[in-house]
This record gives C-alpha cells, structure tokens and sequence, in this order.
C-alpha cells in the first residue's frame, strides 16, 4: 500500500493547529514534507501521525481514544447520546466535531497500518452517519439564517467530513439540505433556481481525480456568481488556485466562514427593515 500523502490544510487540522504552523515546522524540519509538481507541499500521514505520538497530550488522548472505541462499537444510538452529552459539555458542535474527524482520522491511519479491518472501518462510518443524522433530528436551535447545500463532487466516496460539517452548519443556524454525492454540472443551475440556497458547501477528498474537479469547480463558481450566493469549497482535494477564496481546509476554518456568513446576513436583513420603516 502506498504512502498516504495529506494537505498542510489536512496534515493542519489531525494536529490540531494552524496551516502557518505545520508550514513553520516543515521550514523548521521538524516535519517532514514532499512537493507535488505543482509546487504544493505533501504530509507523510506517518509523519502526522509520529508527531501525534510525541506531542499528543494525556487528555487529548483520551478524548481520541474514547470516541474510537465508541465508533468501533458501531452502536448508532449510543454515539449519538455520547455525542449529544459532549457538546452539552462543551456548548457547540464545532468543538465535538473535531475531536471525532481526530478518531475518524485514527481510525484511518489504522486500516492504513492493518491495526484493523475494513468491514470494522466501514461499520463506525455508517454507525457515526446515522448518529450524525439523529442528532440533526433532535437539534432544535435555528436561528433562520437560510438555506444550506452540502455535497460532494460526483464519483466521491468519502462523506464523513462532510457529514459532520451538518452539525457545524446547524449550530450555525441554517437549514440544510443534504445531497451526498453532488448532482451533475448542468443540475447545479436547476439546483439553486429551485431551492434558492444562500450557500452551497461541497467537499472532495485527495481520491477524487482533477479531470473531474476542475470542470466541477469551474461549473461551482460560475453558478455562485452568477446567482450571488456564498460557496465554500471543503476538503483536501485537486481544488484550482482559482478558488483560493472559497476553500477551507479545517473544521476551525469552516466555523469561521459559516460566523461571518451568518453576522453579513443578519446586518443585511437589518438594513432591510431600517429602510422599510
């Protein structure tokens, strides 16, 4: 099996810090890195995961641990339960979100090393999907701040990131409408004429071949800017430089974007009323 080669963005976010950070630590040489022929730096995931191993502190561990050993049961019921209380704990999903990308990422690097199998793997995935989707059920805090889109580029076969990033648009306080794997290029139109949404998220993993991005991408922004509407480009994925103002790497930065989306919409419909009254 090859070497899995993560994003600084990818590589920023299992270590739990900034993009700048694991670039000052390749510069530094306290992390190893590689480039791509487009001049764009690669992570050894072993070397993620070297660095976990010597920093990771004993709570930050045992926050990892127990959410893999939560995921590996499979229980839907009981991740959703155990999810719900951390975030009454914690007081939003963002914070809940990115100690299960650091497990979900763990458990990764486990298939990866044969610490586990994949029928294993594939049943926490689907156990977290439906914990995910029971806890959107019972979040009742909306805030009426639109209408959210999320999925995938077509032929995409990895959603979990994605799926948790429902629970930090829903904390966001916008309505979502979940697609899965993205609809094809000549739909993106029809999509927004119909749902009218005042943002589209869509993710693509480092799998996903840049023959199929980059038209999609293209297809993304003339759509958004044709009909004026935020889009947010997630994932480690091919993704242009083109789009450099539409990506976020992390789970912090997409909590960021979905802040300032919400304070610009709320002072838009205030200046609204001040001008009907």
């Amino acid at each position: 099996m090859s070497e899995q080669m993560l994003s600084v963005g990818e590589a920023a976010r299992r270590l739990g810090v900034k993009p700048v950070t694991v670039q000052r630590w390749v510069d530094a040489g306290n992390l190893s890195a590689l480039r791509t022929i487009g001049g764009h730096r690669r992570i050894p995931a072993t070397e993620v995961r070297r660095l976990l191993a010597d920093n990771r502190s004993v709570s930050e561990s045992g926050q990892v641990s127990f959410w893999i050993d939560q995921l590996f049961e499979a229980n839907a019921a009981a991740i959703c339960e155990a999810m719900r209380r951390a975030r009454r704990r914690k007081g939003s999903w963002y914070a809940v979100v990115e100690e299960i990308v650091a497990a979900v990422s763990e458990i990764g690097a486990m298939w990866e090393a044969g610490e586990c199998h994949i029928y294993q793997e594939h049943a926490a995935t689907e156990a977290l999907k439906r914990a995910i989707h029971s806890c959107l059920a019972k979040h009742t805090d909306k805030a009426d701040l639109g209408l959210t889109v999320l999925f995938t580029v077509p032929g995409e076969c990895h959603s979990v990131g994605l799926s948790l990033a429902q629970l930090v648009v829903a904390d966001a306080g916008l309505d979502i409408l979940w697609l899965g794997e993205g609809p094809p290029e000549g739909e993106l139109a029809l999509l927004v004429d119909d749902r009218r949404p005042d943002l589209l998220v869509t993710s693509c993993s480092g799998s996903s071949p840049r023959a199929v991005v980059e038209p999609y991408e293209d297809a993304l922004l003339s759509v958004a800017k044709t009909q004026k509407i935020q889009l947010i480009l997630a994932g480690a994925g091919p993704w242009s430089e083109q789009s450099r103002a539409n990506r976020v790497e992390s789970f912090a930065e997409f909590h960021d974007a979905l802040g300032k989306l919400g304070a610009a919409k709320r002072t838009k419909e205030g200046k609204t009323k001040r001008r009907a009254k």
